[in-house]
């Protein structure tokens, strides 16, 4: 099993996800999203952007490593009757389901950082994005003094490293 992806699985970061909404919502409203955009939330939990992005209107389709997620932003969706957003299990490094120039937006708030190979996400990234298109990345900073920049810092340090991931730098 990919060790990401079992890092993903373990616990319920819905519980986390539920105090980041109003945040979810407060990007979305600034991206000037719109009936019709094609979204692509990349690392996107159980739906934080993705169905903020949806409520205004946008076709979005939410990528995750882990299921479990992926079936939280469904059953979220179900549940607010959103028709136009869905969720699907995937790696932000290999999108090969996904076709060229596909998204007018691209977005991965907290999501895509914690890849392990980041160029290969990147790569992914503007080429499922459409020409003219934008991708919106919200990344936290190595080395930063936030306090969820010192959790991350102290949990890594008890992982085990075959279960570690990396953020993008």
């Amino acid at each position: 099993m990919n060790p990401n992806k079992a890092l993903w699985e373990k616990g319920d970061f819905t519980r986390i996800a539920a105090s980041m909404r109003d945040s979810g919502e407060g990007l979305v409203a600034k991206l000037g999203v719109t009936k019709g955009l094609k979204v692509l939330d990349l690392g996107c939990g159980d739906g934080t952007t993705a169905i903020p992005a949806a409520r205004l209107g946008a076709d979005v389709l939410g990528v995750d490593i882990a299921s479990n997620l992926v079936a939280a932003g469904n059953n979220r969706a179900r549940e607010l009757g959103l028709t136009n957003v869905r969720f699907q299990e995937g790696d932000a490094s290999n999108l090969g389901e996904l076709a060229d120039d596909s998204f007018d937006l691209v977005v991965s708030i907290f999501g895509a950082m914690f890849a392990p190979k980041p160029f290969d996400v990147a790569k992914e990234m503007v080429r499922v994005t459409k020409p003219g298109g934008r991708i919106v990345m919200g990344n936290w900073i190595p080395g930063d003094p936030t306090l969820i920049a010192q959790v991350l810092k102290t949990s890594a340090a008890y992982t085990p490293r075959h279960q570690r991931v990396s953020s993008v730098r």
